[in-house]
């Protein structure tokens, strides 16, 4: 097969048979074609030419996951023009900012985000000559019927296909640059090593997937625009987040395979739980695949019969989450990447997924764990930079030797540098231990990992969530849990039940009750912002104790500094 860019994907995609995309909201249902998809996007490509977009013109997605969003992106590709995705829960003053930015000649706005007008609405009033000729279009009003040849214009494996901003809470939004080849990287290995199984795979199609992931999103984008075609599968997309809505679309779609986040696997988890209470007890070891099939039976048809599989990205899944749905006996799929890496790094074997790790690298991705623990990537698959708009910028001698539309991320010998922390077994196999700058380094120079920390914190009785982070003590950090509690427990007693878990360079040494009924976190991946809960702790928003009364643990308590203080306390803590 030829795949020097995504255009000979897409050629292969519009040939295949039966159905593509699929919108299921619980009401209405619509059902979308290999070749309708494949008509609407070169229809969509003709309006853009029309439009006076073309090669290198850059168009804003702004919408919520709809079949007409994936259409748009392949329509985009089939031009040249660049897709910029932007989470749907984004607030408009991040949209402003990034059509600025990146100079956008159109907006792609869907149903469930929040505007008051149109065009206008993405006009700053610092502007004082706006563009007058960028455009603000619907997903919704996209012609399924409309056709059009396919654009002549040549594109090669490094132009760009797109600008993913990754940071919408600082002044700078920063921007990485996707191309046909980072992606193609991804693809290539992935569909090889699919095609070996494909013919086995018969007795489960069609292969429908349940896609919960953001589209604007790298990872949830292989999972809508890639992968299903490697197997003819079918994607579904849908609104609700309920457990009883998402169980109920499961079972009556007949969905194979649920693609989400981890924080979709705790909920359903948790709705499991309740409705079926033997899904808490673990089953007796040695229990065959069978046997544990009609062990939980009641779960299995909640669920329906065809469904087998989640996938999961985005986030680390926490290792009770991933035991729990394994030994009711569905599979887990993890994989590690980044948007720098297009996304994927390491990917688990649907036949040979091992507990706890995110796989083994893709073939033609390197890795390598720094001495400081750190994930270092190479590959074809990493992107070429961060993008960087034409014009005078601050700080430009910071920059000196970055081209003029994008900033380096490689170090001399070709690495880039993820964040995270991680480790490898005999087999090669990944494992992620956390991310380098949320470490919290002890004042004996001990590193803890607040992933470790909250996993212990999130089983004591009474916690609904936690988050660990440090917190100064003069020139010292040390670790401070913030918690989100149920009514009527008392935060003292779930940091002391945990301390007598974790390990003493890890216990908790102060705390605070989050005012909230959950803590932040963002709006695609849902994972924890720990810097704002940081320096929400910093700002004095924290440290607590129990006081009161006239016991020797009151009396001491006053003088702790806010660490919890009880009769299993040591002079150590």
């Amino acid at each position: 097969m030829r795949r020097d860019t995504l255009i000979d994907f897409f050629r292969d995609l519009v040939e295949i048979t039966g159905d593509f995309l699929v919108y299921d909201d619980g009401y209405r249902r619509r059902v979308h074609g290999y070749a309708d998809v494949g008509r609407a996007a070169r229809g969509f490509a003709a309006r853009l030419g029309e439009s006076g977009i073309g090669k290198g013109d850059k168009v804003v997605f702004w919408g919520e996951n709809r079949p007409e969003w994936v259409v748009c992106y392949w329509g985009c590709l089939l031009t040249g023009a660049i897709v910029v995705p932007i989470d749907y829960r984004s607030s408009i003053d991040f949209v402003l900012k990034v059509r600025q930015l990146v100079s956008a000649r159109v907006i792609l706005v869907g149903d469930d985000v929040e505007i008051k007008g149109g065009r206008e609405s993405f006009i700053s009033p610092r502007e004082m000559t706006p563009d007058p000729i960028f455009q603000v279009w619907r997903f919704r009003d996209l012609d399924w019927h409309a056709e059009g040849p396919m654009p002549t214009v040549p594109i090669s494996r490094d132009d760009v296909t797109q600008v993913i901003f990754t940071s919408g809470a600082t002044a700078e939004p920063k921007g990485v640059v996707i191309r046909h080849r980072n992606v193609l990287a991804n693809i290539v290995p992935v569909e090889r090593e699919v095609m070996k199984y494909r013919k086995y795979a018969w007795p489960f199609n069609p292969i429908r997937f349940l896609n919960l992931l953001p589209l604007s999103h790298m990872f949830g984008q292989s999972m809508a625009t890639s992968i299903p075609p490697m197997v003819r599968g079918t994607v579904i997309f849908t609104r609700s987040f309920n457990p009883h809505d998402l169980l109920s679309l499961i079972r009556s779609r007949r969905v194979s395979v649920l693609v989400s986040v981890p924080k979709i696997l705790g909920v359903l988890r948790d709705h499991v739980v309740h409705a079926f209470p033997e899904a808490a007890t673990a089953p007796p070891p040695g229990i065959s695949i069978p046997g544990r099939w009609w062990r939980y039976r009641r779960v299995h048809k909640a669920l329906g019969l065809k469904f087998w599989a989640f996938v999961v990205g985005a986030a680390p899944l926490p290792p009770d989450i991933e035991e729990f749905w394994r030994r009711l006996g569905f599979a887990v799929i993890q994989g590690y990447g980044l948007t720098e890496t297009a996304p994927i790094v390491t990917l688990n074997h649907p036949f040979k997924t091992s507990k706890g790790s995110v796989g083994t690298p893709i073939e033609g991705v390197e890795i390598r764990i720094a001495d400081d623990g750190e994930i270092l990537v190479r590959g074809e698959n990493v992107t070429s930079g961060y993008y960087e708009a034409p014009g005078p910028r601050p700080q430009a001698s910071e920059r000196a030797e970055a081209s003029a539309s994008e900033l380096r991320v490689l170090d001399s010998d070709g690495w880039f540098h993820t964040g995270d922390i991680g480790e490898r077994d005999e087999q090669g196999r990944l494992f992620i231990r956390g991310r380098k700058k949320e470490m919290i380094v002890t004042p004996d120079g001990l590193n803890v990992f607040p992933e470790d920390v909250e996993r212990v914190l999130d089983v004591q009785q009474g916690v609904r969530e936690s988050a660990a982070v440090g917190a100064l003590e003069g020139a010292q950090e040390r670790v401070h849990a913030v918690l989100v509690l149920e009514p009527g427990i008392e935060p003292a007693d779930a940091i002391r039940g945990a301390n007598a878990v974790l390990q003493d360079h890890q216990r908790v040494r102060t705390w605070s009750v989050w005012p909230g009924s959950q803590l932040p976190r963002t709006e695609g991946t849902r994972k924890l912002k720990r810097s704002a809960i940081r320096d929400w702790v910093r700002s004095g928003g924290a440290p607590s104790a129990a006081t009161g009364g006239d016991s020797l643990e009151a009396l001491v308590s006053r003088f702790a500094h806010g660490r919890s203080i009880g009769g299993a306390t040591t002079l150590d803590e």
